[in-house]
């Protein structure tokens, strides 16, 4: 596993700051990309010793913003953006706190501000907890 963005670089990145961070790292696992996030207690979307949903998808939408920052050339942050719809959805598993997530984004469109993407959530067993595709709008400033 090699690591490609750091904690401070991805805080750095993303607009969303602590305790609100769902993202705390970029790593490379057999040639792709995966954001990370180690679960802590005190995690504001952790509800009786578990992940939320809501976590996980935050965790989606915030992968996503990291991604797309890391591809772009500048990567000086991450754009502000909005979950402008959640097409398809599946949680199958909620994490317990401690466990490491791994996020893989595939982006599927892009333009005009717009981009859809599929991702899914593994933990380090690779079993997949949760998928989604995400249309998400970027501000344009």
């Amino acid at each position: 596993m090699k690591t490609l963005l750091t904690k401070s670089q991805v805080e750095n990145l993303l607009p969303q700051k602590a305790p609100f961070a769902m993202v705390d790292g970029l790593v490379e696992l057999n040639r792709e990309a995966f954001s990370t996030l180690t679960i802590a207690e005190d995690n504001l979307l952790v509800n009786k010793n578990h992940f939320s949903e809501a976590g996980l998808l935050e965790f989606m939408a915030q992968s996503i913003a990291v991604s797309s920052a890391f591809m772009r050339e500048s990567k000086k942050e991450a754009k502000v953006g909005f979950i402008g719809a959640i097409k398809k959805t599946e949680i199958l598993a909620l994490p317990k706190v401690a466990t490491q997530i791994f996020g893989k984004v595939e982006k599927k469109y892009e333009a005009i501000g717009i981009q859809l993407a599929k991702v899914e959530v593994f933990n380090s067993s690779q079993e997949l907890l949760a998928w989604a595709e995400i249309k998400t709008v970027l501000s344009s400033s």
